[in-house]
């Protein structure tokens, strides 16, 4: 709130040279056939943001840098001319006006009013990086912010024909291998645990020498599911590459424009904008979760109602893992043993 206060104040008194300006970010005394931003992104400014943010996986690479500057300093923007921001984010000023008209706009002035517009609305870019100084109630914020933030991303710039062709693929898979690195293992890992529960038959490798080996036995009727942030681990990279030599279908949740990507035969591009230089990757790994989530969601639905006997006969091989409920009671009630009055201990 104090952020949008003080930018209410910065966008009145620099508006008038937003609007002034030319393309090249001239001041006000080029104020002669100026006219205010048009088209669909206008008609809900409040939501600029969230329109670059869901556009950015569509845009070059040099355009990318541009839309990261605006999303991560939208504040500076309204301030800046395009020589300013070209300088800033180290490209030239025609690809700053490449990026002005992929957004849909004709004008760089129209970048800085609807740019100052979400601002103002309240509703600025939510993905805020961690910083040292920040308290326990701001690390949550941004986290909790940033994770709906990339989730409602995401929703709409995934591909929906892709996400079908991926399931249908999984669907009549002779067997899927499941690939990550690093943190994106763990991926790779829930990936097996969820289709193995619908009797599919799945397996995932940690380890990068049996990934090598798993990939060298795939056939043309097999299909494997890869899992990175970056799109750029060697490792990964060289697995889906081998896969897709041998004749096995390729299912990547990466980022868009990336080694990985490019190696695919289905990408379900998911471009979580975040800094994973110091931090392990926090809102992109909730997003290829949920994206993964749809994919065995979908999966059951095709199987129907056959699999929910399978399902329940899954769960209750697991019954007798459970601690009895009076028993998880007990610690609550202080050791009695007893459920509450009225209950089912449960």
């Amino acid at each position: 709130m104090v952020i949008a206060s003080m930018t209410m104040v910065n966008f009145q008194r620099d508006r008038g040279d937003a609007m002034a300006a030319d393309e090249t970010g001239a001041g006000p005394d080029q104020r002669a056939g100026v006219k205010a931003a048009s088209g669909p992104l206008m008609q809900d400014a409040s939501r600029f943001l969230d329109k670059i943010a869901a556009q950015r996986a569509q845009l070059s690479p040099s355009e990318r840098k541009v839309a990261d500057f605006v999303l991560d300093h939208p504040e500076r923007i309204i301030r800046m001319s395009i020589a300013e921001l070209a300088a800033s984010v180290g490209v030239s000023q025609p690809t700053v006006l490449r990026f002005v008209r992929s957004l849909g706009l004709s004008r760089y002035p129209d970048l800085k009013l609807l740019t100052g517009q979400s601002i103002v609305s309240g509703t600025p870019y939510l993905h805020s990086e961690v910083r040292t100084q920040d308290t326990l109630d701001e690390v949550t914020d941004k986290i909790f912010d940033s994770s709906i933030h990339v989730l409602n991303t995401v929703r709409q710039s995934i591909n929906r024909e892709a996400l079908m062709r991926a399931v249908q693929m999984i669907v009549a898979a002779r067997r899927i291998d499941c690939f990550g690195a690093g943190a994106a293992s763990i991926l790779a890992i829930e990936a097996q645990h969820k289709l193995m529960r619908l009797g599919l038959p799945v397996m995932a490798y940690v380890d990068t020498h049996l990934q090598r080996m798993a990939a060298a036995t795939l056939g043309p009727r097999d299909v494997v599911l890869c899992f990175s942030h970056t799109g750029e681990i060697r490792d990964t990279v060289k697995m889906a590459m081998k896969a897709r030599e041998v004749g096995a279908c390729v299912i990547a949740l990466t980022k868009p424009g990336t080694a990985l990507a490019a190696a695919a035969d289905i990408l379900l591009a998911i471009d979580a904008h975040e800094n994973t230089e110091v931090y392990a990757p926090m809102t992109s790994r909730i997003a290829h979760a949920v994206v993964l989530d749809i994919i065995v969601t979908a999966v059951a639905l095709h199987f129907g109602e056959p699999l929910l006997k399978r399902l329940r006969d899954v769960k209750d091989s697991l019954a007798d893992l459970r601690l009895p409920a009076a028993h998880g009671q007990a610690g609550k009630q202080g050791g009695t043993g007893k459920a509450p009055a009225g209950g089912h201990g449960g």
